[in-house]
Parts: C-alpha cells; sequence; structure tokens
C-alpha cells in the first residue's frame, strides 16, 4: 500500500524459506487496486506447473489482472534439503513448464508429454481475468538469459553486477533476435538491493554479510566469478568449504541471511567493489541517482529491494519505508 501509494509502477514478492508469495500476493491484490503485482520468483522444483497456473489465474482475477509470474529454478541447497526434492537444473525443464503454465491459462485441454513434465486430461475450469499473463524468468547464467530471450516477457536477475549484466544481455538479445522476436519487447527487471539511510557505513558491513552468504549458493558463487570477482568467489567458496564441515558452524548460515553473524565469519572476503557493484547505498538523492543510471545499463523496470537487518515489524517498516518512500517515482 505505501508503495502504491508513493507511485511506484509494481511491487513483486519474493519466496525461499518464509512466506508463501502466492498467498502473500493474493492478500495484497485484496489491499490494492492500481499498482502492478508479481512474484520475484516462485520455484519451479516444488510446485506442479499446473499448481503455478492455478495460483497466477488466482491472484490475477483477484488483482483485476495486474499480475505477472516470476519463475526460478531455486538453489540446489533449497530444494533438496527444505522442500525434500530432486533438483534437476535444466533449461529445457524450465521451458516446458513455462509452455504448460501458458496453456493452461489460455484454457487449452491439455495433452502436453515432455522430456521432464506432463499435464494431460484436464484443463482450466475456471474463468481467468486473462488468458496470457506475462511470464518472467529469473537469471543469473548466460543459458537461462537465452531462454529468456526466446520465452519470456522478462527476466529478474539478482545481486547481477553492471558488467555481468551487459553481457547476459548481449546473449538475450541474440537469441531473442534468433527466435524472430524483438528485444525492447522483454523487460529487463532488475532486481536492486537498496538502502537509503544517514549509516552507510553500517549498512554497508550488512550488505557485505548479506553478499557473503549468497556465496554458499552455488549460482551465486559462479556468477561472481564469472563476473570478474574470482579472488572473492574463490576465498568464499573455499570458507564456505570449511564450514560445511563444521556442523555447528553450518547451523549458523542456516539462519536468515538477515539474522547477525548468519554469515559465519565470512564478510571480510567480500571486497568494497563487490558491495558497490551489488548494492545502492546512501542518502536519498545519490540512491535516485544510482538507481536511474541502470537505464544506461539497458534495465526497463529498476526494481527497488529495500535492505536492511531489523528487530521488529514496527522497526523494519521504519527502515524499509525510509528506503521506499527516499526514492519513490518523482
Amino acid at each position: 500500500q505505501l508503495a502504491e501509494r508513493e507511485g511506484y509502477d509494481a511491487a513483486f514478492f519474493p519466496e525461499a524459506f518464509a512466506w508463501d508469495a502466492v498467498a502473500v500476493m493474493t492478500a495484497v491484490a485484496a489491499a490494492t487496486s492500481t499498482i502492478e503485482l508479481g512474484t520475484a520468483i516462485l520455484t519451479l522444483p516444488v510446485r506442479t506447473p499446473a499448481m503455478t497456473a492455478m495460483g497466477a489465474a488466482t491472484v490475477d482475477a483477484v488483482s483485476g489482472g495486474r499480475f505477472n509470474l516470476g519463475l526460478g529454478m531455486g538453489h540446489r541447497r533449497m530444494i533438496e534439503t527444505y522442500h525434500g526434492h530432486e533438483y534437476t537444473p535444466k533449461i529445457k525443464r524450465m521451458r516446458e513448464y513455462v509452455e504448460i503454465v501458458r496453456a493452461i491459462i489460455a484454457g487449452e485441454e491439455m495433452s502436453y508429454e515432455g522430456e521432464y513434465l506432463r499435464s494431460a486430461d484436464a484443463q482450466f475450469g475456471g474463468k481467468p481475468a486473462r488468458r496470457e499473463i506475462p511470464i518472467y524468468l529469473a537469471a543469473l547464467h548466460l543459458d537461462t538469459m537465452r531462454l529468456a530471450g526466446r520465452i519470456a516477457d522478462g527476466i529478474l536477475p539478482w545481486y547481477a553486477t553492471p558488467s555481468w549484466l551487459a553481457r547476459c544481455l548481449e546473449e538475450m538479445n541474440a537469441a531473442a533476435e534468433k527466435a524472430g522476436r524483438d528485444p525492447s519487447g522483454i523487460d529487463v527487471a532488475l532486481m536492486i538491493p537498496v538502502v537509503v539511510t544517514d549509516e552507510p557505513t553500517a549498512a554497508r558491513e550488512t550488505a557485505r554479510a548479506q553478499i557473503a552468504w549468497y556465496n554458499n549458493f552455488e549460482f551465486y558463487n559462479r556468477m561472481f566469478h564469472a563476473a570478474g570477482f574470482e579472488r572473492e568467489a574463490d576465498a568464499l567458496q573455499e570458507a564456505w568449504r570449511q564450514i560445511e564441515a563444521d556442523p555447528e558452524l553450518k547451523k549458523i548460515w542456516e539462519k536468515s541471511k538477515d539474522e547477525e553473524g548468519a554469515d559465519a565469519g565470512t564478510a571480510h572476503l567480500v571486497s568494497d567493489e563487490m558491495v558497490d557493484s551489488i548494492f545502492v547505498i546512501g542518502d536519498a538523492d545519490s540512491c535516485r541517482a544510482r538507481l536511474d543510471s541502470y537505464a544506461d545499463l539497458g534495465v526497463t523496470t529498476a526494481m527497488v529491494f529495500p535492505q536492511g537487518v531489523h528487530t521488529d515489524r514496527d522497526n523494519a517498516m521504519e527502515g524499509f519505508g525510509r528506503t521506499i518512500e527516499g526514492v519513490a517515482p518523482a
């Protein structure tokens, strides 16, 4: 509601180890009237395509056609441990998933048989608000960017550095053109961690710890390595390997990234350059200027993801609210 009042175009909600994004977005849809809504992202391996299609159609109906479906493969650590599912991060599986979701929402009678997924002998039983819902793909690596260029309405990169994003967009645009699509029609929705604050030093240290925490996910570690942070990525990978071997230290990482100490002492391995390439931290004017500069990189939607460690709900609303209000559209 605050984002809607402040004039933002859209509000996307993530999903990982806590709240169910479809449930949250349904509640948000009922409490708002104009702002676009989306997931960033729903994790493919833990939902069937049919369940995802039904959830997307539900939020779209409640919101009056304002929903955007963000999808991603998730991470081995999350899928195989927390959810207890086999993890098969195959590009073809993601493509099949998107094809089934689109077909169900379009009202087709399903008889889909793919290499990894199938859906048959049924069709969507309701009347959706729209027969086409925009689908965004979480994209960290080049193969996902190429797939997005071929089939997606938008991409949702997270923690992508400017140099890495430029390389990814080259691949995405080339794939789109090869598929006969206009690359300019693909929304480049970069998710940017932002902190509007009068205490940038403390915020930078929190950012450093969060980046270190994410480096225990193989996809992020590989991305940082490919983005030119080989020294930091290698050092973090080795540090996390040692932590994994220690049950007590491993428990520390398993806490939320937003909890103090969740980096298990690895934050010092994250360089200042790494922090500056990912986070936007400072007063409102400097943060706004930095966000505006992303358009020069080919970003069509600069998505503000407020960050910070907060002790309770009121404290979180104050901190996140400062960022949301501070960089609100003019």
